[in-house]
């Protein structure tokens, strides 16, 4: 990340590494984000489309309500994704049990096959982080738990977390 010249530089040797870190976690971000996307687009799909099949789970209906609320997006937004994803056979509209007014969405079996593609494109890829050694991936996982960066992996896996 570009640095401009004439702002303020940090005023203590310990601010200017914590800048760094920074910065560069940001580049970082951006590489993760962009290897997400390209991973989502070879699977025909958007980032969005992603994320909104990976909230769903597999034999269980939502309430449009509540995955917008789980994607931190509007109702309405999330109405023109899902518009797309079922056009596309990955998702479908029924109504709720509950209150028959409300649409629920659920995966379909070409959602669920989308949606796992997509996932074991991702875990299969090393990415960015393919040139830390073992002992420097723990660390890094070390240093992530110590900022209160959760594992989603140990947690959904039944892993023990990291001590």
């Amino acid at each position: 990340m570009h640095v401009p010249a004439d702002l303020p530089s940090p005023s203590t040797e310990r601010l200017r590494l914590m800048l760094g870190v920074r910065l560069g976690l940001l580049t970082l971000a951006g590489q993760l984000r962009q290897s997400w996307a390209a991973h989502a687009a070879a699977a025909g799909l958007s980032t969005a489309q992603v994320n909104a099949l990976l909230t769903l789970e597999p034999g269980t209906a939502v309430p449009m309500r509540s995955l917008a609320a789980r994607l931190n997006s509007d109702a309405s937004n999330v109405s023109v994704l899902i518009d797309r994803l079922e056009r596309r056979g990955a998702v479908e509209r029924r109504p709720d049990p509950a209150d028959r007014r409300v649409k629920a969405l659920a995966l379909t079996a070409e959602g669920e096959r989308l949606r796992a593609a997509f996932w074991r494109s991702v875990v299969e890829d090393p990415g960015t982080l393919a040139p830390l050694s073992d002992a420097d991936l723990e660390a890094l996982a070390g240093v992530l738990d110590v900022l209160g960066v959760t594992d989603p992996v140990a947690s959904s896996s039944g892993t023990p977390a990291r001590d």
